[in-house]
């Protein structure tokens, strides 16, 4: 009986699935459909800013780590950043960046890591709201829209698809966990404790901590209705989530051991409002085309983002539902939308996390969904009362939305145009006839597409206009003629938007076309490399009249050598010839001229590995991966001191030798090794994360209390789960 039971169920959830596939298949094509729109005009779109000042160039050098079957810890080409175990928004272990990395490390074509972001995240929006829509018991064709509406974002399409890669995978992640969590409080099986469990896993290996905040607080918000009916039994509701905690654990806990050694902004400053959004671009939430001055990047300025759109659908519940506030349901969701609107409100910076602006599209889709529920559920009245307030409404709204921005931009009025067009469209085709509540999921996929479109008329992406972009070549022109043995030093500033040499780039883009650097990227940095190496962005834009007066100062323990050596300098990219003079008094004599009136220095010595300095000439590198360095050391009657132009972290050890080696930091900057007296062998020094040793249980412990818990689970239901 039991496994007949079993039998029954794996059937009806397969045809389940099939009934569904075509759904899943409107969702993709609705992802290609808009990628392929987003770059006709500017194939850079979903890589901006970020993407490119920091992803690409630690995607490659991490794909090629994990081509070699090697866990990326280090990332020996990049100084600055290069520790994934405290750069958290990197999720190196999570399976989408995982594969992204391995995209980015096999093919030239600078665009399809963000293009296959952009795919995948677009996809898993869509599907979590079709699962959210249908785990609230809404009609299936609903359901769809609702899935079509959520990718339908300008936060997440201008903000995160593309500046912010991290982001936008956290927040399809996060909304992920969210329909897993709806689905849950939906049916208690095992597929959906399962569910639940995995999206949450995923949500935490992202490292997106606005994401897991706006999981909680939809969670919380629906537990403390829940729990009020009976929380003996609703407690288990929150089981997945601890034991997927559990299985985080390690991925956290390097980066809370380290925080004396790193810089992570913290606190609370309102920074003059900057990424706040106001409670007017959250108010028309309807409208495609509503901008409005905020403090954005560059500045006080007017924006051509619609950051508060949520759907056009948004606007019709206010004006044509018969709406009933005791529903249960509702009373959740506005819950929710007070706390997202509190939050969207909060300091730019508050404590660690910044931007408020980052919640504003939890308060979107808690729009969509109330939406969507109303109009489901209630009563769509229409009359010549209600059709006027709602004209008059749209009128007035049209007039404060051109004359915002009235001479900002040059196809506003057109725009605006499109958008009320689309309203209107939608009230005549959809609301008067009450055709949403019977009209088949197809027809509905036009008007967030619409919605779309329209913003893509208004701006080609952010970085054409407000943010960072570059066009970024295959190959870089000129490598040849530079001493690249070693690392490139570059204090040419921002990347010129043309770039065809290595003067033109910066930040960890030396890392796309593997070249060692020691620039980089880190919101958290570490604290002692950046006493040296000032710079006042986490793009590492160094300081050059700060940074060169300590890099050239010779330190007499290492044979009068200046710092410069001990970082592995082989050429500099100067920004002009201030230091030029105590540059070649560091051995830097070759000089070509570089683009821009900058010049490009190059160092005599030549770097085989990240082996800086040896006070023994017969120290040997035998084999260096990221994290891991292979020594020959020889038989010497005084201690050897090594140097590396690694950033230290402890984890750092070294094994192999009949002695014990002193492995430390130099200044507690770079990575420093002491061999004793006549002690001599092959000695290999390795990163592993420290806190592992006592961390790496968890993930197993989180596992059997889950495995526990679906058996607890199961024996109280005195039935088999259903789901598998």
């Amino acid at each position: 009986m039991v496994l007949k039971n079993r039998y029954n169920n794996v059937s009806e959830n397969f045809m389940r699935f099939l009934k569904n596939i075509n759904v899943y298949f409107y969702f993709f094509i609705f992802s290609i459909v808009i990628v392929a729109a987003a770059t006709l005009n500017n194939p850079y779109f979903f890589t901006e800013d970020d993407s490119q000042n920091e992803y690409l160039g630690f995607m490659r050098q991490y794909g090629e780590s994990w081509r070699n079957w090697e866990i990326p810890f280090i990332a020996k080409n990049i100084l600055v950043g290069s520790n994934a175990m405290v750069e958290l928004q990197r999720a190196v272990f999570a399976p989408h960046n995982i594969v992204a990395s391995l995209i980015t490390s096999s093919n030239t074509l600078v665009t399809s890591t963000g293009v296959f972001f952009a795919v995948l995240d677009i996809f898993v929006l869509a599907v979590a709201g079709y699962i959210i829509g249908q785990s609230l018991g809404l009609k299936k064709n609903i359901s769809v829209l609702l899935g079509f509406s959520l990718p339908a974002n300008a936060m997440f399409l201008y903000q995160y698809a593309g500046p912010w890669w991290n982001a936008a995978n956290g927040h399809a992640l996060a909304m992920l966990s969210v329909a897993s969590f709806f689905f849950l409080l939906k049916e208690r099986s095992l597929r959906s404790y399962v569910f639940n469990f995995i999206s949450v896993f995923l949500l935490l290996l992202s490292g997106w901590p606005h994401g897991f905040i706006g999981y909680l607080v939809i969670g919380v918000c629906s537990l403390a209705f829940v729990m009020r009916q009976n929380f003996k039994k609703n407690i288990a509701l929150v089981v997945p989530t601890l034991c997927a905690g559990l299985c985080a654990v390690p991925v956290y806990s390097e980066f809370l051991y380290l925080r004396d050694f790193i810089v992570r902004p913290s606190g609370w400053d309102n920074l003059n409002n900057f990424l706040v959004p106001s409670l007017t671009q959250m108010l028309f939430a309807f409208s495609p085309t509503y901008f409005e001055h905020m403090n954005y990047f560059g500045g006080y300025r007017a924006v051509c983002v619609a950051f508060g759109f949520a759907s056009v659908f948004c606007i019709f519940p206010v004006f044509f539902s018969k709406i009933k506030l005791n529903d249960p349901v509702l009373k959740i969701l506005f819950t929710c939308s007070v706390v997202f609107l509190i939050l969207c409100q909060m300091p730019s910076q508050s404590g660690m996390l910044r931007y408020s602006i980052r919640f504003l599209p939890f308060f979107t889709l808690m729009v969509n969904v109330i939406s969507f529920y109303i109009l489901d559920r209630f009563e769509i009245v229409v009359n010549k009362g209600r059709e006027r307030a709602f004209f008059y409404f749209l009128i007035v709204s049209a007039i404060i939305s051109y004359s915002i921005c009235a001479f900002e931009f040059k196809n506003l009025l057109m725009a605006d145009f499109f958008s009320l067009v689309l309203v209107l469209c939608v009230y005549l085709f959809f609301i008067k006839k009450q055709a949403i509540k019977t009209e088949t999921s197809l027809p509905l996929f036009v008007v967030p597409l619409a919605s779309v479109l329209i913003m893509f008329f208004t701006l080609s992406g952010v970085g054409e206009k407000y943010m960072y972009q570059i066009d970024l070549p295959k190959k870089l022109e000129n490598l040849s003629n530079l001493n690249l043995s070693g690392s490139v030093m570059s204090f040419s500033g921002w990347g010129y938007h043309d770039a065809h040499e290595l003067a033109d780039i910066n930040s960890s883009q030396f890392g796309y076309y593997d070249v060692k650097t020691a620039n980089g990227y880190s919101p958290n940095g570490q604290k002692y490399i950046d006493q040296v190496l000032v710079h006042s962005l986490p793009h590492t834009l160094l300081d050059q009249n700060a940074s060169l007066p300590q890099l050239t100062q010779q330190i007499p323990e290492f044979g009068n050598q200046c710092l410069l050596s001990m970082f592995g300098v082989s050429t500099i990219v100067l920004g002009n010839g201030n230091m030029l003079d105590a540059v070649k008094r560091c051995g830097f004599g070759r000089v070509l001229p570089g683009p821009r009136g900058m010049m490009y220095a190059m160092s005599q010595k030549t770097y085989s590995s990240s082996l800086a300095y040896a006070s023994a000439p017969a120290v040997s590198v035998s084999k260096e991966t990221n994290n891991t360095i292979k020594l020959a050391i020889p038989d010497e009657k005084n201690a050897i001191t090594m140097v590396f132009s690694r950033e230290f972290w402890p984890g750092y050890s070294a094994h192999g030798l009949a002695c014990k080696v002193d492995v430390s930091g130099y200044r507690k900057m770079l990575l420093s090794v002491t061999v004793p007296p006549h002690c001599q062998g092959e000695l290999t020094v390795s990163y592993f994360p420290k806190t592992w040793k006592y961390t790496l249980f968890s993930p197993l412990l989180g596992l059997i209390l889950f495995g526990v818990f679906l058996w607890r689970e199961r024996q109280q239901a005195g039935k088999p789960v259903s789901g598998l």
